[in-house]
């Protein structure tokens, strides 16, 4: 039998010491893991297109770690032209002209970037001057026909076509199509047709936006003393239309309203509102408000004007409304409900044109206001007077509303009086 001998303290012997004491230890040291650090940034959307001035949109920035995992840091975001958009410390871009360029998300050497492209839309065609001109059959009018084409934020429209049109009998346009300049305004010379009486030319724009610009010819036959009107309330609220906490039994309190003249006012944005609109807007009451429409007959007053409540979306019809030419306005309004003190309405609505001549029929698109006497801020808020009461302010994109209609007021003449 050969014996090996190891000596106490030569390298043989400390070898099989240490890997005596690896066995012993049962497992391998774990390797040391890389901490997270961020490796990759995204932008969403990759692209925003924004078709009026003061129009915003909204962008996030990810970033991921080397894991695929999300990572927590700051970003900074910044705009490459800031004369078309500019760009707020949360990724908010603002439209401020029109044109395109770049949004970058930065996080230290990381960067990320969306497209933003501003393209105004025009949403609207307003008469400036040139409208309710008395002229001669088969001549030019004096003053020529001034529009201005809008985006929906209100701002003008430059380079925007303008077609100038006329039905058969009303005469024509000089020229038949303008483009708007930088305030969004285009003009034409309009040449009467050879019939007597009012006659009409429509401005319009892309998309069927269009207004209508009116003017007489001759002499015109005076309005009759009184017409007699149908109102069909079409209640559009709805949680498609505005899904922000839509309630449930949505619905609109009884319209209550007046035939009135010029000389008396029951609401209006920026004042503030009676007891009997404050009755109305926070609890669809409509005795407070009668009475104080009624203190006013018979002088500034015809008469009261009273309709069912519906559910919403929903429809409700006041077949008879008689207007006179010394009352030849209306005012109506319901209230929004569940709501703290919301509601929708008009007031001192004229039926007749600008030659005086009542209107066969005007339609009102409705939006929703706060009476300013509760400050509730949700549909179901309990009750909390407000002290001292605020004005009346639209609330037309505010939450929980969105920028969609509430519904429309339609006004249709329905007699046959003479002198229509």
């Amino acid at each position: 039998m050969n014996f090996i001998t190891i000596r106490r303290g030569t390298p043989a012997a400390l070898a099989l010491v240490a890997l005596a004491a690896c066995g012993d230890s049962g497992s391998e040291p774990e390797p040391r893991a890389d901490p997270p650090r961020a490796t990759a940034i995204a932008v969403s959307p990759p692209s925003a297109n924004l078709s009026s001035l003061g129009e915003t949109a909204a962008f996030t920035a990810t970033i991921t770690d080397q894991f695929g995992a999300a990572f927590s840091g700051p970003v900074t975001w910044s705009s490459s032209d800031p004369d078309v958009f500019s760009a707020s410390a949360v990724g908010v871009v603002t439209a401020a002209a029109n044109g395109s360029g770049t949004l970058t998300a930065t996080h230290e050497s990381l960067s990320a970037t969306a497209g933003v492209t501003v393209r105004q839309t025009a949403a609207s065609v307003g008469v400036v001057s040139g409208n309710g001109q008395e002229g001669t059959a088969g001549q030019p009018l004096t003053e020529t026909v001034v529009v201005r084409v809008d985006d929906e934020g209100g701002s003008p429209v430059a380079e925007a076509a303008v077609t100038f049109t006329t039905v058969e009998g009303n005469g024509s346009a000089d020229p038949a199509t303008a483009v708007t300049d930088p305030a969004g305004l285009a003009e034409t010379s309009w040449t009467l047709g050879e019939a007597e009486g009012v006659q009409s030319l429509t401005a319009s724009v892309a998309d069927g936006v269009s207004a209508e610009v009116r003017a007489t010819a001759g002499q015109i036959d005076p309005p009759a003393d009184s017409a007699v009107y149908r109102v069909v309330f079409n209640a559009t609220w709805s949680s498609a239309t505005h899904p922000d906490d839509f309630p449930g039994g949505a619905h609109f309190s009884p319209l209550i309203g007046a035939v009135h003249n010029d000389s008396v006012s029951f609401w209006a944005s920026g004042q503030t509102a009676s007891p009997g609109i404050e009755q109305m807007a926070e609890t669809g009451g409509t005795t407070l408000l009668a009475g104080e429409i009624r203190a006013h007959i018979p002088d500034n007053v015809l008469s009261v004007v009273n309709g069912r409540g519906i559910g919403s979306p929903g429809r409700a019809t006041i077949s008879r409304v008689v207007v006179r030419l010394d009352h030849p306005r209306v005012m109506l309004v319901t209230m929004i409900a569940p709501s703290p003190d919301w509601f929708v309405g008009v007031d001192g609505l004229s039926l007749q044109d600008e030659f005086g001549q009542w209107l066969d029929e005007l339609q009102v698109v409705l939006y929703p206001y706060d009476s300013g006497t509760d400050d509730g801020v949700s549909y179901t808020s309990g009750n909390d007077d407000s002290s001292p009461k605020e004005p009346i302010r639209s609330l037309r994109g505010v939450s929980p509303f969105s920028d969609a209609q509430i519904g429309t007021y339609t006004f249709t003449r329905i007699d046959a009086s003479p002198g229509r």
